[in-house]
């Protein structure tokens, strides 16, 4: 995945104002892209309500540095949009593809991708999206893509019924109060025992690992290390990791993430892509323009990491010993922001 680079937001940084995977790209629109509108509307082409709906994306490009894409498949066929729309307590996500498309993974992948980018480089915002509730294929599709329905947001317009989804909160932390530690015990524990590489052997207890998380938070009171957590949209913790802080004076504009985890309950819902976008964005920040983590060899986690712009700088065989004669690399990784 690349991120061309375009506007600044308001710590003097790059925000991406295109996206390109190997898949798909999502570029912001230009006076061409009329065409689409209008297949998609079901108008002919040279209808003016088509170029005046482009119009509009294109200003608002101009005014918020971010809006609607157009989605185009690897071959280059424009085939759609997806769309953040600025409103005053929240941003309002769109999303529609051409029947020819005929693609939902393509509408997952793209809604995943602007999700991602939302967390990472928006104002911080609610992010939601309203769905008939006779809609469910639409209603899937934001699920897959990690947002949630939240009933108490629900409302009737001239137009009919609605449900709103909305996409999980990213929230950084200096300490851990006592909730949300209990609730961080359990999912590390959770997570180990569900496979995951998060520094422990199969099977360990709450009590062997409380003592690490009570260090991160001595390391959290003392200064340069903080919490980054995804929350869905009531509170719930969905996942967590921490972001460390180098004090060298060569290296102060590094950092370390380090215990990146998600509830195994959830997986598949893109929960992973949301926090890696909240971990990036506590640390740009922070002024960090590098950041390193290390994983557990033979657990393909170099293939997702890759995915938001890492890269292998080292390896050491046989670093981690998780059981007799199942020796595993360390290895290292990582990325500019």
């Amino acid at each position: 995945m690349s991120y061309p680079r375009f506007t600044t937001d308001g710590h003097g940084c790059s925000t991406p104002r295109a996206i390109i995977t190997d898949a798909i790209t999502m570029h912001p629109p230009v006076d061409a892209d009329a065409s689409l509108v209008a297949e998609l509307m079901g108008v002919p082409a040279e209808a003016e309500r088509p170029a005046q709906i482009v119009a509009v994306w294109q200003e608002h490009w101009d005014e918020h540095g971010y809006g609607t894409w157009i989605i185009r498949e690897s071959g280059g066929d424009a085939v759609g949009f997806v769309g953040l729309r600025a409103h005053a307590e929240f941003i309002r996500l769109t999303l529609r593809t051409a029947e020819r498309a005929a693609n939902e993974a393509l509408e997952v992948r793209a809604l995943r991708l602007a999700s991602a980018h939302a967390i990472e480089w928006l104002p911080d915002l609610p992010i939601r999206m309203r769905v008939a509730p006779e809609d469910a294929a639409t209603r899937s599709t934001l699920e897959s893509a990690g947002m949630a329905h939240v009933a108490d947001l629900d409302h009737t317009t001239d137009e009919g019924d609605w449900q709103v989804l909305e996409l999980p909160y990213v929230r950084v932390a200096e300490r851990i109060p006592s909730r949300a530690g209990e609730a961080m015990l359990a999912m590390w524990v959770e997570v180990n025992d569900a496979g995951g590489a998060v520094g422990f052997l199969p099977g360990a207890s709450a009590e062997e690992v409380a003592p690490v998380l009570d260090g991160y938070a001595s390391r959290m009171q003392a200064g340069g290390t903080a919490c980054v957590s995804l929350n869905s949209p009531v509170g719930d913790l969905l996942g967590f990791g921490f972001l460390v802080g180098s004090t060298g004076p060569l290296t102060r504009h590094g950092a370390t993430l380090e215990r990146i985890m998600t509830d195994p309950a959830t997986r598949g819902t893109n929960h992973g892509a949301l926090l890696m976008a909240g971990l990036h964005r506590a640390a740009r920040e922070r002024g960090v323009e590098l950041v390193t983590l290390d994983y557990r060899g033979g657990t393909g986690l170099g293939e997702f990491y890759t995915r938001y712009g890492y890269t292998e700088v080292g390896r050491v065989p046989g670093a981690l010993r998780v059981a007799a004669g199942d020796d595993r690399d360390g290895v290292i990784m990582a990325r500019s922001l």
